[in-house]
């Protein structure tokens, strides 16, 4: 493999790891995105227990208020039976009297359910605020190992970028060039042979186009488009035989 072979292999390698370390710098503030919203909806959870709790807290002073009004009406009527001079109008005031009764027992069973859905609702909000709590030390510690992540990464990707400028200065303008198109319609732009075939599509070569490239040749190949390289370091697999002498070699065994 000659050096210019050998600097557009490596700089293949490099523009992938590239790519690949891009993509990750990418993920790394969609995950924190992640995370805060995540926050957001547990402290949305902590605001609606809050809220509730009040709720049911102003609704149980309102019935307390409805409660000592229906008391001092009690109060009133008896006061007032103790002076009528009618039985009718005593039994107006008693009615009065059992009317505010009943209303005073609905009341306090009001209060009693309002007591039990505060308790219900002081447990979601003692568990919600603890969750909180908890992930938002979660969060902060992640965004401490992004950042120390981050500025990790971003040495690795300048690194690699100047590695890259170094390899496309040893490459020449053509071969770039068809590096460069070929790389940004297929992903690669190299694909190495090996049995007689191109390990990046599969597809099986001319046995001209074969014995071109393991001489040396960079030539695309015929199916995908890509430039094919022989790496003679890496062991070669024999070449297929032909049909007629499997044939043959079958009929002698």
């Amino acid at each position: 493999m000659n050096d210019e072979l050998l600097a557009l292999v490596q700089l293949q390698d490099t523009d992938q790891h590239i790519s690949r370390l891009r993509t990750e710098i990418a993920a790394l503030p969609k995950r924190l995105a992640a995370l805060e919203e995540k926050l957001v909806a547990q402290k949305s959870k902590v605001d609606q227990a809050t809220k509730e709790a009040k709720e049911e807290e102003a609704k149980r002073r309102r019935l307390e208020s409805d409660l000592k009004d229906l008391q001092q009406k009690i109060l009133k009527f008896r006061e007032q039976s103790s002076s009528v001079k009618t039985n009718e109008q005593f039994h107006a005031l008693q009615h009065e009297i059992s009317y505010a009764e009943a209303e005073i027992r609905k009341i306090e069973d009001r209060e009693l359910e309002s007591m039990e859905r505060s308790e219900a609702v002081e447990v979601q909000l003692r568990a919600s605020q603890q969750e909180l709590a908890d992930n938002s030390k979660v969060v902060e510690l992640e965004k401490e190992s992004t950042r120390n992540i981050s500025e990790d990464q971003q040495k690795h990707l300048a690194a690699l970028n100047e590695d890259r400028a170094r390899l496309r200065s040893q490459i020449s303008e053509k071969n770039l060039s068809s590096y460069d198109r070929i790389a940004s319609s297929r992903g690669t732009a190299l694909a190495r042979v090996d049995g007689q075939r191109c390990l990046a599509c599969q597809m099986a070569l001319r046995p001209q186009l074969w014995n071109q490239v393991r001489s040396g040749e960079l030539l695309p190949c015929e199916s995908c488009g890509r430039l094919l390289y022989f790496d003679n370091e890496k062991p070669v697999e024999p070449d297929p035989l032909p049909a007629v002498h499997k044939n043959k070699v079958r009929a002698e065994a």
